[in-house]
């Protein structure tokens, strides 16, 4: 099987096409498409793969797919192109011919990148807004920066295809004055108004000059201090925070303002009333903690796992484990986001259920029941035999699932019947008559040692007498 492989630098994704011609079955040979080549072109290599005896061309009738070399070989071999950089709005394809064989190149088209408005202007007093920015492909990578600090970008700041940018523009004490969001080389031009001058003979002081609240958010009030014929307005410098009544007046007057409930880290956010800064301070949200998965199942045999940790950024946790044969083996503690791992020990008994606490959650493992190790044991251990030939029979216990075998250990014991089996069983052994001294073997049986003792061969006792006979005379005699 031919692999034609292309790597161009920042090139993703794939798109392949394989068409066979009826090259003969001894000189075949195969080629896959590379995956999508960037816009901007570049160097490329593709693999042929072919017997050693073949021999191939590689050419191609695409303008944009140049320098092919070698634009021949034999065998396994490799072939280097040149792709032109794509300037076009479309995507586009070519084609590689290797003997019969061709292979579709295809090329991204060249990233459009579009900025709505393309300028804009805010109160000198700040506040939030945003842009829009429009690809000319999905797959169009862009990051967004501010040239100036007043500037800030509060939410998305890169992305892939199309998008919003959301920001916030800082009080404006000063002149008026421009910035710049930058995206992919283009620019949306912010304009901000100059700081209005309180009318001769004004002057305006506000009180409290901070507030602080809690996660939770709240309601607060800015008491404006003015002669009667100063006019003022108010405006909120971040989204978390608004004004609820009044948003302007003439003279003496009192600023409400509700605070939103914060779910994340603590923070800082301005209201301006008469181009004085008003200071509101939130504490952090409580932590919370969220694990997944919250259960897995395991096998008798054990294993490993992991738990994903979801908070918020600044808070802190911990993971132990609650039963012995559960064991943390990573990520003991974190702060923020991350990820627990640990491992499952052997099961040899009944099922069980054991936790670990994470995050202050329970996560629990179910393991299935366990297979004991097999043991074994033989009946009886040892047996006494006489000269002669004979039988002996020894039992096996063991488990149903137990697997076992008898090997004899010297040529007089043979196994007669029983050399293997599975749980309970009766191996049969053959004792040859013994001729000699007395002798002792083994055989091992289910890995126990089965001993016969067999005494020595005694000959079988014979009797003669001589004479037979004998004649004597009348009288007494010996």
């Amino acid at each position: 099987m031919l692999v034609i492989a292309a790597a161009l630098a920042g090139g993703c994704g794939t798109s392949s096409t394989v068409s066979s011609g009826p090259t003969p079955v001894k000189c075949q040979v195969s080629v896959a498409a590379p995956g999508m080549l960037d816009a901007a072109g570049g160097n490329s290599s593709v693999s042929v793969t072919a017997l050693p005896e073949c021999a191939w061309t590689a050419s191609t009738t695409t303008a944009w797919l140049t320098e092919l070399s070698p634009a021949s070989g034999q065998g396994n071999g490799s072939v280097s192109f040149r792709v032109a950089a794509n300037d076009t709005d479309s995507a586009r394809d070519g084609s590689i011919v290797v003997n019969d064989e061709t292979v579709r190149v295809s090329q991204r088209a060249a990233c459009r990148y579009t900025l709505v408005p393309a300028s804009q202007t805010v109160a000198a007093g700040g506040g939030a807004s945003s842009i829009t920015v429009t690809t000319s492909d999905a797959e169009c990578a862009w990051t967004a920066r501010a040239d100036e600090s007043w500037i800030s970008l509060t939410e998305t700041t890169s992305g892939t295809g199309s998008g919003t940018i959301s920001f916030t523009a800082s009080p404006n004490a000063g002149d008026e004055r421009t910035a710049a969001i930058i995206v992919a080389g283009q620019r949306a031009t912010v304009t901000q108004s100059g700081a209005a001058a309180p009318p001769v003979n004004c002057s305006i002081s506000i009180a409290p000059a901070s507030q602080q609240f809690a996660a939770g958010g709240g309601t607060g009030s800015i008491a404006v201090n003015a002669q009667g014929v100063c006019e003022w307005s108010a405006r909120a410098g971040v989204p978390w925070v608004t004004i609820t009544s009044p948003a302007g007046g003439t003279g003496n007057g009192t600023v409400t303002f509700t605070v939103a409930q914060n779910t994340g880290a603590a923070r800082t956010g301005t209201i301006t009333v008469a181009n004085r800064t008003f200071t509101v301070t939130q504490a952090a949200a409580p932590c919370s903690y969220s694990i997944s998965p919250q259960t897995q199942n395991a096998g008798a045999s054990g294993g490993t796992g992991s738990v994903s940790v979801t908070t918020a950024a600044g808070c802190a946790w911990t993971a132990s484990s609650n039963a012995p044969w559960l064991t943390v083996t990573g990520g003991a503690t974190g702060t923020g986001n991350g990820t627990v791992s640990f491992a499952v020990a052997a099961n040899t008994g009944a099922a069980r259920t054991g936790t670990l606490t994470i995050a202050t959650q329970t996560f629990t493992v179910t393991q299935s029941t366990g297979v004991a190790p097999c043991s074994y044991s033989i009946s009886p251990s040892s047996q006494n035999v006489g000269a002669s030939a004979s039988t002996v029979t020894v039992n096996v216990t063991t488990a149903a699932a137990c697997a076992w075998t008898a090997t004899e250990g010297v040529p007089w014991i043979t196994i007669a019947s029983g050399a293997s089996d599975t749980g309970n069983g009766t191996v049969n052994l053959s004792i040859a008559a013994n001729t000699g001294a007395a002798r002792s073997g083994t055989v091992t049986i289910a890995g126990e040692s089965f001993t016969v003792n067999q005494a020595a061969f005694v000959p079988a006792c014979s009797y003669s007498i001589s004479p037979s006979s004998q004649n004597v005379g009348a009288g007494a005699s010996t």
